[in-house]
């Protein structure tokens, strides 16, 4: 078996951008009624790659839902803001490398 520090360099030599990748993080809908400007936020909790698009396509659907949760009537989405995180690839690669471990020990144990 590798070592643990063998294999995170390695892994690291073989991927140019280690931890340099952003994905959309939450989006943030500004909506309007008649006198007030709202403001709804929505979380990526999945990393979803598609997510700024299904956001776009269901802004007004989650503006009504907001507006009718406030206890208000939606008139028009003014505009969708995104904001940006980093993939943290040391906690992705420290996750793969346990399950790795964890299989090559069951199986070398035979369970």
């Amino acid at each position: 078996m590798v070592s643990y520090g063998v294999a995170k360099a390695r892994a690291m030599a073989s991927k140019r951008n280690w931890n340099e990748e952003e994905y959309t993080s939450k989006a943030i809908i500004t909506w309007a009624d008649s006198k007030w400007e709202y403001e709804l936020e929505i979380e990526n909790e999945d990393m979803d790659e598609d997510f700024e698009a299904w956001v776009e396509k269901h802004a007004e659907e989650l503006a009504r839902e907001d507006a009718e949760a406030n206890g208000t009537t939606f008139e028009e989405i003014i505009g969708i803001n995104y904001e940006y995180d980093y993939i943290d690839d040391n906690e992705a690669f420290e996750r793969d490398y346990e399950a790795y471990a964890e299989f090559e020990w069951e199986c070398r144990t035979g369970r």
